[in-house]
């Protein structure tokens, strides 16, 4: 095969495998070489994986797969740092630029040296449904509000996020019969202080919790602002730093956070995953 370049980049922590289909043309690539991109310790390794190329109507369209190989309409972090590539290679002088998602059109705009900002529904958000379901695990009762924010979320509100049990309740209710067959990503917050939250995502696709995830983020926010009668915009800690989701006046929302660069890679083939399964011994 010819050589395959792709940039890593990385939004607090949220890291993606991005191929420019503006300089090469698209690769074709089935699940099992997505996740063998994607793998950490046999391949690249990466959150997700993007080929982004020109767009008909818009800037640029993409393709977004799961580090599973699985794919995904939308994810925030990721088209940060795609908007960021565009900027910075393709459309320098622009202002705004589009962007075709599987969840529709998005926007992105740069906001700082480092920050992009991106509209994370095509259409205005004037009212956000969502489905409560009650659900037992390990003999606690949990409350899951379900909602889709480009990808579907249920959300659960804790008082300590810190010590709570994230990848064992999160491992349990993404793939759970009640979400098949898609599944859904799960995502925690915490209240804290005026307009600021914390919040962490175990997410479907990549089966664990990740450093950042833009529609769990937003997802949190929306839910944070109804529970406790807030305004936008809303300051939302993750592990891998720090998010702004806020709400313009035309219900536009708006994810803003950091889009930075991690290497440039050239790879003469993919690796391969075909050396049955691995199991590391525990303790």
């Amino acid at each position: 095969m010819s050589n395959l370049p792709f940039i890593k980049m990385h939004g607090c922590g949220n890291d993606f495998l991005i191929f420019d289909a503006f300089k090469n043309p698209a690769p074709h690539l089935n699940q099992e070489q997505v996740a063998a991109l994607c793998d950490r310790h046999f391949g690249i390794g990466a959150d997700g994986l993007v080929v982004l190329g020109p767009g008909t109507e818009t800037h640029a369209e993409w393709s977004f797969f799961n580090s599973d190989g699985s794919v995904a309409a939308m994810c925030g972090n990721a088209a940060r740092c795609a908007f960021r590539l565009l900027f910075d290679e393709h459309f320098k002088s622009a202002d705004l630029l589009t962007l075709v998602t599987g969840a529709g059109v998005v926007n992105g705009r740069k906001r700082g040296k480092d920050l992009i900002e991106v509209t994370m529904l095509s259409t205005p958000v004037t009212q956000v449904d969502y489905c409560e379901k009650v659900m037992e695990f390990d003999g606690e009762v949990f409350r899951l509000r379900c909602l889709n924010t480009g990808v579907p979320h249920a959300v659960i509100e804790v008082t300590d996020l810190q010590s709570f049990p994230v990848s064992k309740v999160g491992r349990f209710f993404v793939r759970h019969p009640v979400f098949l067959p898609e599944g859904t990503n799960v995502t925690f917050y915490q209240k804290g202080t005026d307009r600021e939250i914390l919040s962490t995502t175990f997410e479907r696709g990549v089966e664990n919790e990740t450093y950042a995830c833009g529609t769990g983020v937003v997802a949190a926010a929306i839910l944070f602002v109804q529970d406790y009668l807030q305004h936008f915009p809303v300051e939302v800690q993750v592990p891998g730093g720090k998010l702004i989701v806020d709400l313009t006046d035309a219900k536009r929302l708006l994810l803003t956070g950091p889009a930075e660069y991690v290497a440039d890679i050239n790879l003469t083939k993919i690796p391969a995953l075909d050396a049955g399964e691995r199991v590391l011994h525990e303790n």
